[in-house]
């Protein structure tokens, strides 16, 4: 009965998480107004009515980044990958510590799968039981590797953690890539662009700190790629 109770929860919250993210890409086309939002994706990728147990994961540049990638996804596309379960912090510095409560509500609106606090110390396999229960339920996640927005401008790319490389091992998932480039240029709307590659295993030779370096590596080309395409429309 109580395993009755807590999958009819579960479907329930799933539900719910499906119609908030919903409503949530709609909110989000108005980021266009400031930003002039493109992606670019290998053919057929989210293509399918529903995809299942796959790893985004893009690089972190702005707080807005969850949200204008959920804007620059077509509506099919996005319906596709939904409930996506992205992994969120809950180690906030500076003004964002005020809005800790209100933060936590939105993951839950959202279905956000929260870290532990860094004070607590947990183990990699700790930190990450929560979104690997999801992979294995068969969501979508989401996970930025560099594990904070990245503010320096050489290189483009943090040093990639190797939590995401421990989901695809344990999980089996592929990983999609997603590289963010955002122009220096902020007016009239500063140019966003999301370059995503085709979904990645990672070598089996690899340990976990050398399988995030060489996904790093993977993500860093689709940087360089959206950069020289941007260029070349300048």
């Amino acid at each position: 009965m109580f395993r009755q109770d807590y999958v009819a929860e579960e479907n329930g919250y799933r539900s719910f998480v499906v119609t908030s993210q919903s409503i949530t890409w709609l909110v989000t086309q108005l980021l266009k107004l400031r930003f002039a939002v493109e992606k670019h994706r290998p053919s057929g990728l989210f293509a399918h009515d529903r995809e299942r147990c796959l790893i985004l994961a893009p690089t972190h540049q702005s707080l807005l980044d969850p949200f204008l990638i959920v804007s620059a996804m077509r509506y099919r596309q996005w319906r596709a990958l939904i409930p996506l379960r992205t992994l969120a912090t809950q180690t906030f510095h500076g003004p964002l510590r005020w809005f800790k409560p209100l933060i936590r509500i939105l993951y839950r609106l959202e279905g956000g799968v929260e870290l532990p606090p860094k004070e607590e110390g947990n183990t990699l396999p700790e930190k990450l039981q929560g979104i690997l229960d999801a992979l294995r339920e068969g969501d979508v996640v989401m996970i930025f590797p560099e594990g904070e927005i990245w503010k320096e401008r050489f290189p483009p790319i943090g040093k990639f953690a190797p939590g995401v490389v421990y989901l695809h091992r344990k999980s089996g998932a592929q990983i999609v890539p997603m590289a963010i480039w955002m122009s220096e240029r902020r007016w009239p709307r500063r140019r966003y662009v999301v370059e995503i590659g085709d979904p990645l295993q990672i070598p089996e030779s690899l340990d976990l700190e050398a399988g995030a370096s060489w996904l790093r590596e993977r993500t860093l080309e689709l940087y360089e790629q959206a950069k020289k395409k941007e260029m070349r429309v300048s």
